[in-house]
């Protein structure tokens, strides 16, 4: 086993360390990983730029580092032509080869907890209501935030990839708009991409109508409500996204 340099950010339950090893640096990752030994595997056996990964064991995967600039930093040093064709691109060939999916159980299942939550300016069935039934069910990534995307020279390379039932890349480019529009990922920061962010997202909802229903964007921010405590900043970030975007 090789050297900890440094613990790394998990979310899910998953701890994440940056390793160092005879033959150079990699990642590793503990507990909660089986939803990402699938999605990396089937990502990269696709062609597409994703981690590789090294060791697989009961509780822990090995995969490759990928070195490079964060989307923030890139964002702030260059315009956003290159990162548009990459999401496009990519939402392009997720897409191919599609069927059509009623997403209907889906929700009700995976929204059930939504009962216990009274905090929230709408019940269940009235979320439901709202969102699309019938989307493209497509190869995915499953949590295509900015924050999973990485500039290296030349190209981009994607992260954390994560199998879940929102199988469609319809929900990928929802996810992304986390950050676009509600710019979860500068939350910790006083940087100011605005103008960039609505250039990124106007050219997405030109090609992807169907990923710009609010409730869509409702849905994904929920992924992230079940991580926070009530009260906490994140809490309070989502929360005031998703009484904004709730009319």
């Amino acid at each position: 086993m090789g050297k900890i340099l440094k613990e790394l950010t998990g979310h899910s339950g998953s701890t994440i360390y940056l390793m160092e090893s005879d033959d150079g640096h990699y990642i590793r990752k503990e507990n909660n990983i089986t939803r990402n030994v699938e999605r990396l595997g089937d990502l990269y056996e696709k062609g597409y730029p994703v981690p590789q990964l090294l060791r697989i064991e009961n509780n822990a995967i090995e995969m490759e580092y990928v070195h490079g600039l964060d989307i923030k930093n890139y964002l702030i040093h260059n315009n956003t032509h290159s990162l548009i064709q990459f999401i496009v691109d990519t939402c392009d060939c997720f897409g191919e080869n599609h069927t059509l999916k009623d997403y209907s159980q889906v929700y009700s299942q995976k929204l059930g907890w939504l009962s216990d939550a009274h905090d929230l300016p709408f019940t269940k069935d009235e979320l439901i209501d709202t969102l699309p039934k019938t989307l493209p069910c497509s190869t995915y990534h499953g949590d295509l935030t900015l924050e999973n995307i990485i500039y290296t020279d030349p190209g981009f390379h994607m992260i954390d990839a994560v199998t879940i039932e929102y199988d469609s890349y319809i929900f990928d480019i929802a996810k992304m708009r986390q950050d676009l529009e509600c710019k979860w990922f500068l939350r910790h920061t006083d940087v100011r991409l605005d103008t960039k962010l609505q250039s990124i997202q106007d050219a997405l909802r030109d090609l992807y109508p169907q990923a710009f229903n609010d409730s869509l964007l409702i849905l994904m921010l929920l992924r992230v409500y079940l991580h926070t405590k009530k009260g906490d900043n994140n809490y309070n970030f989502i929360m005031k996204e998703i009484h904004r975007l709730w009319k």
